[in-house]
């Protein structure tokens, strides 16, 4: 399954967006990677449907939402480039908020998801987070890519998070018709 068919760009920087709002304008990019990742690991795990259908890594730093965190790291256009900054001062990357970019793709039930996981999280520094994805009690689906990267199959996350054969079935088949829909539109 190809899910940049499905990548909804525009809820993933709006996420992103809220993200650093919620922390007072910017962030560690690392950390909030990490909280994207959160986000759409949830969002699988209680509705067992992705938050942005972003494509899932493993990275040597952890689990990556990879089209999202590409869009952060090159040097953006779009909305991307109007709403985000990086900037770098030594080893240390920081996403920087520099207009919001709207909440009109995120529902009243996205909105308290991301300020769950940003609740959650908000005490942790960068490198717990990433202690965290590399702890197979936490991040079962983490699997060490050598300095390279690896997709995360849904089916597998499917079954660390404890979902049936029935489930994970529902689910590829709703991926699977949503990609044949977004096909139709052009």
């Amino acid at each position: 399954m190809n899910n940049t068919v499905l990548y909804d760009e525009v809820k993933a920087a709006q996420t992103t967006g809220l993200l650093l709002k919620l922390n007072g304008g910017k962030e560690n990019l690392l950390k909030l990677i990490k909280l994207l990742y959160a986000i759409e690991r949830e969002s699988i795990n209680r509705q067992l449907s992705p938050f942005t259908y972003d494509k899932l890594v493993s990275m040597p730093h952890g689990q990556v939402v990879s089209n999202t965190y590409d869009n952060i790291k090159s040097s953006p256009v779009g909305i991307w480039g109007d709403c985000f900054k990086t900037t770098t001062e030594g080893r240390e990357k920081t996403v920087h908020l520099l207009k919001e970019c709207g909440t009109n793709k995120l529902s009243k039930a996205n909105i308290a998801l991301i300020k769950e996981i940003y609740q959650r999280n908000v005490d942790k520094s960068p490198e717990d987070l990433e202690c965290e994805h590399h702890n197979p009690k936490i991040t079962p689906e983490y699997i060490n890519p050598h300095g390279s990267s690896i997709k995360t199959n849904y089916t597998s996350l499917l079954k660390f998070l404890g979902k049936t054969q029935i489930e994970i079935e529902n689910f590829n088949a709703d991926l699977k018709e949503m990609a044949f829909i977004n096909s139709l539109k052009g």
